[in-house]
């Protein structure tokens, strides 16, 4: 089957990174309301039948309604987690709903190309990344998954680091394809190598309470989705550095290998391994210290700290979630996708971190005040609210103004020439538009540090407000 054309705006919206519904499967009269669907567990097992709503839900024979396949197969089958899209199909032996959005991607690649609506880069761009993704997918399920670099994978998107918006589109075309990194791309460095798999159960995420749709209910499909995680932080993944692999002993060491190892690469501690999965302790300039102090003739093994059970975490645990540690003990493990230990985190590296987002960070405060200023003591509110409106915006207060609505003013030709500066007012708002997204990268803390080049423009955006705000 064929599917209809979408709408222009689903088209632009899927080619563009959003995440394929049901709806969209009905819009493109590959699926119809009242149409079963089936799941079977295992082979020769009876099927879980859902029916597809006039909203675009799931319902199960129970009554009970899902927003997405994944959640509404764990429901049925009652597990933790599936992958939905893969599972239900329109038939016990029939086409799943994964090979209905692969028809209608192609479908839609193919019309952005062939219509003119999009840039003609833009669109080749979006087919290669299609075709790309498309042939991943086969090779993930032959079990011969493709391998590149982080910051390989990403320039498929043409981005050169996961800011909020980036990292959506990647995660939605992911999830179209059926297909997850290993490891997450978005809290590991870029310099790691990932797989592009197929998604086991496990990497679903957990039916939630918020899933359920039940008929009386009457948000909208797209209020929630089980696979929305694109907005993760800042992870212990994207603390390691690139270029530093853990520094190790083994139990058996002496002092003058563990000294020795502390000298040369400026360490505090280093981790005493069994073996790459199993952290056997550490040893600190303190803990040789204080072996040494109860003990003058002490061995290498009195100055083990073994107190490590709660100091190893997975690389894609959240930073906030390990600051207690941090603080109580100094340093903590890093284990990788495969449960190796690759690395130690310490509190310096966590300041560092946060003084390399502290400089961007201020000069950000620092240009939205001025230009709440300016706008305050240029401007009546009246003038602001119509501007802002002009610009499908909505002006509240001075105080709780946002960068597109400073943009909305400063780009409105009546306010700029109120203003009076001598300056071009399209290249003014192309340059406070690319500070916007250097403002949204620091403010969510954008596992890559900001360039120097956009500090830079900081720097001389804010000196530029305050000659002409005088």
């Amino acid at each position: 089957m064929s599917p209809k054309r979408p709408s222009r705006i689903r088209r632009e919206l899927l080619i563009n990174g959003r995440r394929v519904r049901i709806s969209d499967l009905m819009e493109a009269e590959l699926l119809q309301p009242g149409q079963k669907l089936y799941y079977t567990p295992r082979y020769g097992e009876p099927p879980y039948e859902s029916v597809v709503t006039d909203r675009g839900n799931l319902r199960l024979a129970d009554g009970r309604e899902f927003s997405t396949p994944s959640a509404a197969g764990a429901a049925a089958a009652d597990i933790r987690a599936l992958a939905g899209w893969s599972a239900w199909r329109v038939s016990p032996t029939g086409a799943s709903l994964h090979e209905l959005r692969q028809q209608l991607l192609k479908a839609v690649a193919e019309e952005v190309a062939s219509e003119h609506q999009a840039p003609p880069e833009e669109a080749e761009a979006a087919r290669r990344r299609f075709e790309y993704l498309e042939e991943a997918r086969a090779k993930a399920e032959a079990g011969k998954p493709q391998s590149l670099t982080v910051r390989e994978f990403i320039r498929l998107w043409g981005v050169e680091d996961r800011d909020r918006e980036a990292s959506a589109r990647i995660d939605a075309d992911l999830a179209n394809h059926g297909l997850v990194t290993v490891p997450d791309f978005r809290a590991v460095g870029l310099h790691l190598t990932l797989r592009l798999e197929t998604p086991n159960e496990s990497d679903e995420a957990p039916v939630k309470a918020a899933d359920h749709r039940t008929p009386e209910r009457e948000e909208s499909a797209d209020d929630t989705n089980d696979e929305d995680s694109t907005d993760i932080g800042l992870t212990l993944g994207n603390l390691l550095q690139d270029d530093s692999p853990l520094v190790s002993v083994s139990p058996s060491a002496t002092f003058e290998e563990a000294i020795t190892a502390m000298r040369i690469n400026d360490y505090s501690q280093v981790a005493v391994l069994v073996n790459p999965y199993t952290v056997h302790g550490a040893v600190s300039w303190e803990s040789v210290a204080a072996a040494k102090h109860r003990d003058p003739s002490a061995t290498f093994s009195d100055a083990i700290d073994r107190r490590v059970k709660d100091r190893v975490f997975d690389y894609d645990t959240r930073l906030l979630d390990v600051i207690g540690t941090l603080r109580r003990d100094g340093f903590i493990f890093v284990r990788d996708f495969e449960r190796k230990i690759t690395g130690i985190i310490t509190a310096a590296d966590v300041v560092h971190k946060y003084d390399e987002t502290a400089t961007p960070f201020f000069l950000v405060g620092e240009i939205d005040q001025e230009l709440r200023q300016l706008l305050q003591n240029t401007f009546d509110e009246d003038v602001i609210r119509d501007a802002c409106s002009a610009a499908n915006q909505t002006f509240k207060s001075f105080n709780s103004m946002s960068v597109g609505q400073y943009q909305a003013v400063l780009d409105n030709p009546s306010c700029w020439a109120q203003l009076g500066w001598p300056l071009d007012r399209k290249l003014f708002i192309k340059r406070l538009d690319e500070l916007r997204r250097v403002r949204n990268n620091v403010m969510h803390f954008n596992p890559d540090p900001v360039k120097p080049s956009e500090v830079n423009k900081l720097r001389i955006f804010l000196r530029i407000i305050r000659e002409y705000g005088k």
